[in-house]
This record gives structure tokens, sequence and C-alpha cells, in this order.
């Protein structure tokens, strides 16, 4: 037998050995159900987002789950960690109408400082502004 003739024996024995695995194993249907070709799936999902950057859609263009809604679905169906990092792929500061709130080290408009009494909407104090008054302010022991 010529080099050629072993190499495609050794192939055929790795897709044969690839194939029992795949049949037998119980993690994944698709595996199960489409042995050898099964692994494509994941191969093509796991260079996805490479493929759709230039290619196909973005994440929230599909319908009727966005490919953020359909991750989330198929990791509770598995059990597995259905908790993904917070953030979008949406371009906000363009989108009409979205309300964006930023944080202002040294905001415009500060507000000055207010009198006691003010803040609660009295014009004036009932009692002047000190130390809070004790125990021993309001009472005597021997009287």
């Amino acid at each position: 037998m010529t080099v050629i003739a072993w190499i495609g024996v050794g192939i055929l024995a790795l897709v044969i050995i690839v194939f029992l695995h795949d049949v037998t194993q119980k993690q994944h249907a698709i595996i199960r159900n489409f042995p050898v070709v099964g692994h494509f799936r994941y191969l093509l999902e796991a260079i996805g987002p490479e493929l759709r950057q230039y290619i196909v859609t973005a994440n929230d263009e599909e319908r009727p789950f966005t490919r953020d809604e359909r991750r989330w679905i198929y990791a509770s169906a598995k059990g597995d960690n259905n908790f993904f990092g917070f953030g979008t792929d949406n371009d906000l500061e363009r989108t009409p109408g979205y309300v964006i709130i930023r944080q202002a080290q040294f905001p415009v408009g500060a507000p000055t400082r207010v009198q006691a009494g003010e803040h609660a909407g009295l014009k004036a104090c009932r009692r002047p502004v000190g130390p809070p008054m004790t125990l021993a302010d309001g009472t005597t022991a021997s009287s």
C-alpha cells in the first residue's frame, strides 16, 4: 500500500471513531442525530460573530428571537449558566428617543447651600439648629 492509501485508511478510521462516539453520546441531540456532520454546526456557531460581521445579519435582526435571546434559551434548556454579561450591540447614541443617563463629575447648576428647614419647605425653623438635644438637657433629676 502506498502512503496516500495509508492516509486514507487513517482518515476513514478517524471518521468511524467519531461516528461511533457521536451515536453513543447523550449530551447533544444534534450530534447524536447527525453524527460527524453535526460538529459543523458547533464550528459555525463558534465562528459566527466573525461571519456575521461581514456577511450575514446583526445580532438583533433575526426573528422571532434575537441571537442573544436564543443563546439564553439554549443555555436555560441545557441547565447551564444563563447569566451573560451586561451590554448591548445597539447604537444607543444615535437612536432617537432613547434616554441615556450619564454621570457628571461637575454638574451644571449644582444646588446652592440652603438654610436649615428650607429643604422641608419651611421658611423658618421652629428651633435653632445646633447640637442634638440630650436627655440631660430636657429633664432634671431633682426638682
